[in-house]
């Protein structure tokens, strides 16, 4: 098989977050996904992430308060009374505020899907499985890691350390916790215990206001990225196959083909859904089954140099393409992306950072333009 997805079942998170997407409400909609500007998408995307922030704002204000509440009425008690107050009541508020913040993310994610309708795609082998669009938004919402799946032998992470890994997750985790404690030693050192008869402790409130904002506002950043790249993918591929760019595609050039994504993955350091979808898009077309090293970076750059000027071009153009779709250019791409464009660095390279710019802000209409993959230079 070409694609060989990990036996494995989704969490009990990503089925959660699946089930409330596929209950909510589904709009008969007609309009297609570049039917609108990229200043109405972004005024109509601004709009649900603010609404998404202040809801989600609120959560955790309503949520934090009887916490603060109970271990300031409770703080002359034994410590072991304090304690166990404290913290029943404060287990009862997160899993409160959790499930709050999840159906307030998701239902912002199901807005920015209905937006961009999804629907309009029809792929059986994008209807179901770990990157099916339901998948890819309720791990979006949620902000549950995407699988670690064998997909045309590439692998995202062989060149990082699973180390940095592990401690970038434990320090995202560590946010909230760190804030309160430095905003709580500020205000005691240079205003006292109280403000105006108001103990300092309530400083949590705001804190876990600001976060819960931040939050939903970098999960629905997070949701346009993968609908946008859900949608460039299949406009990319169709376009190909509008244009007859694939046909009469010699073997050797459909294994570059696959190589440039490949490689764009690993660079990348991550199975980002719409490197993925492009992948899968791309492979389909091209009709290859089998593994060629599609991530092995020098025979990669074995294939640009040996081949001719036109088909070197589409290798560069599909590669930067790729590069761009997760909406970030890490180190490792930056330090590599001379090797690959050679004498063309400087045309390919402005290209590059002008997608990824769009993609990252949500200007759809402006990185279509720049998806263009054919036989010509730039």
């Amino acid at each position: 098989m070409s694609i060989q997805f990990k036996e494995r079942k989704p969490s009990p998170l990503e089925r959660f977050g699946i089930y409330y997407l596929d209950l909510f409400g589904k709009k008969d909609l007609s309009h297609q996904v570049f039917d609108f500007s990229d200043a109405v998408l972004g005024a109509r995307v601004g709009r649900i992430s603010a609404k998404g922030a202040i809801l989600s704002a609120l959560a955790g204000f309503v949520c934090v308060w009887p916490t603060v509440y109970i271990g300031l009425l409770k703080q002359h008690e034994p410590v072991y009374l304090q304690y166990a107050w404290v913290g029943g009541v404060t287990v009862l508020s997160i899993l409160i505020e959790f499930y709050l913040l999840f159906l307030i993310a998701l239902r912002a994610v199901h807005e920015v899907s209905e937006l961009i309708n999804m629907r309009s795609h029809d792929h059986d082998f994008l209807k179901s499985g770990p990157f099916s669009i339901t998948n890819i938004l309720s791990r979006a919402a949620l902000e549950i890691p995407d699988p670690e799946l064998h997909i045309l032998g590439i692998d995202p992470f062989k060149r990082v350390s699973k180390k940095n890994l592990v401690l970038l997750g434990l320090l995202y985790k560590c946010k909230i916790v760190l804030t309160n404690f430095v905003a709580k030693w500020i205000l005691l050192h240079t205003v006292g215990p109280s403000i105006g008869g108001v103990s300092i402790y309530y400083i949590a409130l705001p804190v876990e206001c600001f976060w819960n904002a931040v939050v939903i506002r970098r999960v629905v950043k997070e949701a346009r990225l993968r609908l946008f790249g859900f949608a460039l993918s299949h406009h990319v591929a169709d376009r190909l196959l509008e244009e007859g760019v694939l046909h009469d595609m010699q073997e050797d050039l459909k294994i570059g083909a696959l190589r440039a994504i490949g490689n764009a993955v690993v660079l990348a350091r991550n199975y980002h859904p719409n490197m993925i979808v492009l992948l899968l898009r791309i492979q389909h077309l091209l009709h290859m089954n089998k593994d060629h090293h599609y991530d092995d970076w020098n025979l990669f750059l074995k294939a640009l140099a040996e081949a001719g000027e036109k088909e070197r071009f589409f290798l560069l153009n599909l590669f930067t393409v790729a590069a761009a779709f997760d909406g970030r250019i890490s180190r490792l791409e930056a330090d590599n992306m001379k090797d690959a464009y050679g004498i063309y660095y400087g045309q390919y390279l402005p290209r590059l950072m002008q997608l990824t710019d769009h993609l990252h802000n949500g200007r759809l209409n402006a990185a279509a333009a720049l998806c263009k993959i054919d036989f010509t230079e730039g």
